[in-house]
């Protein structure tokens, strides 16, 4: 007969608070079992074994264009990569920060490194026009902005006259 030691509902819903909170950090979440707990896949993409987090961002339209926005903290333009690709537009990026703080005789009394990568796909809608999609990076906030084209004229139906034989 196996033991157990917390089987009570709180415990069993403070370990998939848990298992939530340490996704969010692109940590992975296992039960003791050694099996992986997917409760927060919505928002993360494989971040149990690669640490791509699936950046929340906004999505706004205008009259004139779709504008999307991600805050992008410390990234530089290098950082981010946007791709357009048989109508789908991908945002990805990555950044890695490294510290190191030395006394004066150069011995390390502290060295941290952290790194992170994030990755969102976007079908686009045909109203757009692919070819002047830009995308900046100003404050930390990763702006594209996608123009909207005229749409084209539908095409009236033609009457065809019937005659006879």
């Amino acid at each position: 007969m196996a033991l157990t030691l917390f089987n009570d509902p709180f415990m069993n819903e403070m370990e998939r608070t848990m298992n939530r909170m340490m996704a969010g950090f692109g940590m992975p979440s296992t039960r003791p079992t050694g099996t992986t707990m997917d409760i927060f896949r919505p928002f993360t993409t494989g971040a149990a074994t690669t640490g791509t987090v699936s950046m929340p961002m906004d999505i706004i339209e205008t009259p004139t264009n779709y504008e999307l926005h991600a805050d992008t903290p410390g990234m530089m333009p290098e950082d981010v990569k946007v791709e357009l690709h048989e109508g789908v537009l991908t945002v990805s990026g990555s950044r890695q920060m490294a510290r190191e703080d030395k006394d004066p005789q150069g011995k390390v009394w502290r060295s941290e490194r952290s790194s992170y990568a994030f990755n969102r796909a976007f079908t686009l809608p045909e109203n757009v026009n692919t070819d002047n999609i830009c995308a900046t990076i100003d404050k930390g906030v990763l702006k594209v902005c996608i123009p909207k084209k005229e749409p084209e004229p539908k095409v009236e139906p033609k009457r065809i006259t019937v005659t006879g034989a």
